[in-house]
């Protein structure tokens, strides 16, 4: 099969490998070039529809969006969200126009917004609360339309909380990985909030999935269990053979507590995919 990835990412950068072990023809096309990627890339600015125009020429079956603004602390009301909405809507418009089958976008669990049980996709309303997450759902509602008038596949892939080889090193998991190695102090702003992480290569798993099967158009992508920050560094600290006797907390205040985990009967799960890391596996895969 030939699959188009936007983006190299440390998510995207997954999905390549495993797809081109599956004996795929894959493509990548990103504003860098890395040399750890086993597939032909092209380097150049995504926002550049000329670029797209002589890409799609190579006729791809399959094109899987993963590039969207992620910039730390920033990406949540940057409003570089707006381009890439506005990509990803141009996008599908080009599609109706090619050979191209299946677009495959990966969302978020931001989507949901701020939920107190676990979500499902088709079920959980979504409620999102800043600009990255909001443009995310407005695209979807542009685009699903859009690929169903001209009998083109649309998925639609929410991925809860990604961990992997590669990934920011100020995101929680490397960040705490790094502090309790280091010795360094460190503080957990939210204590309450239970979060699903799943690792990339389980990510890559279930994109691998939807391709293969008939899925609905909206899936999420997690492990359907969730730990509380505390729990994720009591975890941490056994694995790494370093418990300290006081950590530095930001309690948060008595209440309600949010859930951010995919829920048992969520589409992907009902289909029949189910992810092979738990949370000690992937720990073990990150720390190598």
């Amino acid at each position: 099969m030939r699959i188009l990835i936007i983006g190299n990412g440390f998510i995207a950068s997954e999905l390549i490998n495993r797809l081109y072990q599956e004996k795929n023809k894959i493509l990548a096309l990103s504003r860098s070039f890395k040399k750890e990627i086993k597939c032909e890339q092209i380097v150049g600015d995504i926002f550049s529809f000329d670029i797209f125009k002589l890409i799609l020429t190579w006729n791809p079956q399959v094109i899987i969006h993963t590039a969207w603004v992620t910039t730390y602390e920033l990406y949540k009301n940057d409003q570089i969200n707006f381009k890439y909405a506005k990509f990803t809507q141009e996008l599908a418009e080009i599609i109706t126009k090619t050979d191209t089958k299946h677009l495959i976008v990966l969302g978020s669990c931001a989507e949901y917004g701020t939920q107190y049980s676990t979500s499902t996709a088709g079920v959980t309303k979504l409620s999102p609360t800043n600009i990255y997450a909001q443009q995310k759902v407005n695209s979807l509602n542009i685009i699903r339309e859009t690929l169903l008038k001209s009998n083109k596949r649309l998925s639609w892939a929410r991925i809860f909380h990604p961990y992997g080889p590669g990934q920011d090193k100020q995101r929680l998991l490397p960040y705490l990985i790094n502090s309790i190695k280091e010795n360094k102090n460190f503080k957990l702003n939210n204590t309450t909030t239970r979060y699903d992480w799943i690792t990339t290569r389980d990510i890559a798993s279930a994109i691998s999935w939807i391709i293969n099967h008939e899925t609905p158009i909206e899936t999420d992508i997690g492990t359907g269990v969730g730990y509380t920050n505390p729990e994720l560094l009591n975890v941490l600290e056994n694995f790494l053979g370093s418990i300290r006797q006081s950590n530095v907390y930001n309690f948060d205040t008595p209440g309600k507590h949010e859930v951010s985990v995919v829920g048992p009967k969520s589409p992907l799960f009902k289909a029949g995919w189910s992810p092979t890391d738990n949370l000690i596996d992937g720990i073990k895969w990150i720390s190598k």
